[in-house]
């Protein structure tokens, strides 16, 4: 069980570090849509699966839905640690002007929809977004997603492929 954990989980990281240095590269890091989380999420789902079949096919057909959740959240988990650990990197070492582009983007957009848009505010959302990008915070709210979409994901497929042994033979 944990090769497959490892594996999909090591290629969900670099999966996911190769989309963001594509879309760093492309200019969209800063806007990052609704294209951009789908892919993710075909990314992830992806290697949720796979994994769960690989081990379903060398288990002489059988797992369980115990099984499939652990497998599950063992990939997301490994593979957003990989990613995180990656975007730190990235944002305090590689290149630690992008979260001030980040900042810049939120007060326009804050700017745009907010009605009552004044100077404290401003500072107060500048405040949480540093809080935020935290490597501590960054890291524990990127385990806490990974887990509940490892849970999700893994739990559907399990759900489905589930096929467990007859405990008479």
């Amino acid at each position: 069980m944990i090769k497959y954990t490892i594996k999909h989980g090591i290629f969900l990281g670099i999966a996911i570090i190769i989309f963001s240095l594509a879309s760093y590269l492309a200019g969209s890091y800063i806007v990052q849509g609704w294209i951009n989380l789908i892919v993710l999420l075909i990314v992830t789902v992806t290697s949720i699966m796979s994994g769960l079949l690989m081990f379903k096919k060398n288990n002489e057909g059988y797992i369980s839905l115990g099984e499939a959740l652990k497998i599950g959240i063992g990939i997301t988990v490994l593979g957003g640690l990989i990613a995180t650990l990656w975007e730190i990197l990235f944002l305090k070492v590689i290149d630690p002007e992008i979260i001030t582009q980040l900042e810049g983007n939120q007060i326009k957009k804050i700017a745009k929809e907010a009605k009552d848009f004044t100077l404290e505010n401003m500072d107060r959302k500048i405040q949480l977004t540093n809080k935020i990008k935290s490597p501590i915070i960054m890291l524990v709210s990127a385990l806490a997603e990974d887990i509940f979409i490892g849970f999700i994901f893994s739990l559907i497929g399990g759900l489905i492929m589930r096929r467990k042994r007859d405990p008479f033979r």
